[in-house]
């Protein structure tokens, strides 16, 4: 059985690899709201980070109810985060995290006043991972059929990132 750092590692890379994460908030209505964002991560740094305009929506929601959700999802595992969200307002780590195609959303750049970075603290993840081989699946939908007994893919936990 993997340790719990060989674990987060690779969930960590998962949610790097995967590319795009739906950020869930809570509106003002106490309604859930998603919307698909670019997942970052720095190096010995447990929270994952997001690049945003400081008077989006989703930071006014932050605000008020920093409890969000991630869902992430890879050929190969589903992911579901949860945890609470900041607002920083540091230049430094949009530098760190900037990538010239984020110019689509930010033209100013990396010196863009409306750049502003959500932080999600991890809580706790829970993640599935499917077997790869389709003979393997195969085999299980066949023994799902026979058995009349659903497959199960069991779910894992792990606390912080």
């Amino acid at each position: 059985m993997p340790d719990v750092d060989s674990e987060r590692e690779k969930i960590r890379r998962l949610i790097q690899d995967a590319g795009v994460a739906i950020l869930m908030t809570v509106d003002d209505r106490g309604d859930q709201a998603g919307r698909p964002m670019l997942p970052m991560m720095r190096d010995n740094d447990p929270h994952i980070y997001f690049l945003s305009h400081s008077s989006s929506r989703k930071l006014t929601q932050v605000a008020a109810h920093p409890q969000v959700g991630l869902t992430i999802t890879t050929p190969h595992c589903y992911i579901v985060v949860t945890g609470r969200a900041d607002v920083l307002r540091d230049r430094e780590i949009v530098s760190q995290l900037w990538n010239p195609t984020y110019r689509a959303w930010f033209p100013e750049g990396e010196d863009d006043r409306e750049a502003a970075v959500l932080r999600v603290i991890v809580g706790q993840v829970n993640y599935w991972e499917p077997p790869r081989s389709s003979v393997v699946r195969l085999a299980q939908g066949v023994k799902a059929v026979l058995t009349h007994k659903a497959v199960e893919t069991p779910m894992k936990t792990i606390d912080r990132l």
